[in-house]
This record gives structure tokens, sequence and C-alpha cells, in this order.
């Protein structure tokens, strides 16, 4: 939809991260990233604060606009 729009994009997959926030925050940084693009699985209460949340953490510490699709 983006590119039929006009609009540039392109996807990226970061292998064998240790922090999984870090390397997308870090990575969208040194690439000049405008906008990231995660998902969620929806996850609350006693599982989100065991498991922690990628997309929380990234909407967090990016350093540019994230788009959180559910």
């Amino acid at each position: 939809m983006a590119r039929e729009a006009g609009v540039g994009c392109r996807g990226e997959v970061l292998e064998k991260a240790p922090s999984v926030v870090e390397a997308i925050t870090e990575f969208s940084s040194k690439s000049g990233v405008d906008l990231i693009v995660t998902g969620t699985r929806g996850l609350s209460g006693f599982k989100k604060v065991v498991l922690g949340s990628v997309a929380s953490g990234v909407v967090s510490h990016a350093s540019c606009a994230v788009l959180v699709v559910k």
C-alpha cells in the first residue's frame, strides 16, 4: 500500500540479538528510519510483567515514530 501511494518502505530482519528492543531501536537510529511498524500479541497482566513487551519497549526507546498494530 505504501509503495502504491508513492511512499518508500522496506523491511529488515534482525537476527540473533540478545535484546530485541535494543536491536530494533539501535538499527532504526543508525539507519535514519522514520517509522517503525510492529505488532503486539496483546499480553496483559502477569504475562506482560514476566515476559515484557517488545512493542512497549520499542515505543519507549525509539527515536522515531512507532505504529503498533494488534
